[in-house]
């Protein structure tokens, strides 16, 4: 999907994102993530950077609902098992289909709940996250966010 000729693009920059991520972690505060799964494309960055941050590892689960490329059931599963504190982050919880969709998986798989991160999240979405960056109001707006890594 396009930013259409009516949609206000909102550029963020690195420093941005800086503040984003800096929010998630005050968030986060002296929780613990034992385990990171990154969501392909756009949570990849932000969840190596929390990874570095915690001294935590990786996971990357490829999911793309937006592209109609939904691939949950190639993850390994079981490279989780052994974990209780996991942290599962993207870059923008737009309508909550994305994460609605890996908590779904997570319930089947795993005798855990994650915890979710976002660098943001739009007011209007299903899904509940644990931590955002930015709630942003755009449901009577149509703004297209574009991350610096775009």
């Amino acid at each position: 999907m396009a930013p259409s000729e009516s949609t206000k693009l909102r550029n963020l920059s690195w420093d941005d994102y800086d503040e984003l991520l800096s929010s998630i972690a005050s968030q986060i505060g002296y929780w613990k993530p034992e385990a990171i799964v990154g969501l392909t494309r756009g949570g990849l960055i932000p969840a190596v950077s929390l990874s570095h941050m915690y001294n935590t590892k990786l996971y990357c689960l490829n999911i793309s609902l937006r592209d109609n490329k939904a691939s949950l059931e190639q993850f390994d599963w079981e490279q989780l098992k052994d974990y209780h504190e996991v942290l599962v982050v993207d870059d923008i919880n737009d309508s909550g289909a994305t994460l609605k969709k890996v908590h779904e998986q997570f319930q089947l798989e795993c005798d855990f709940a994650p915890r979710y991160a976002c660098l943001l999240s739009k007011s209007s979405s299903e899904s509940y996250i644990d931590y955002t960056g930015e709630q942003i109001n755009t449901p009577e707006e149509n703004t297209w966010i574009v991350f610096p890594w775009e």
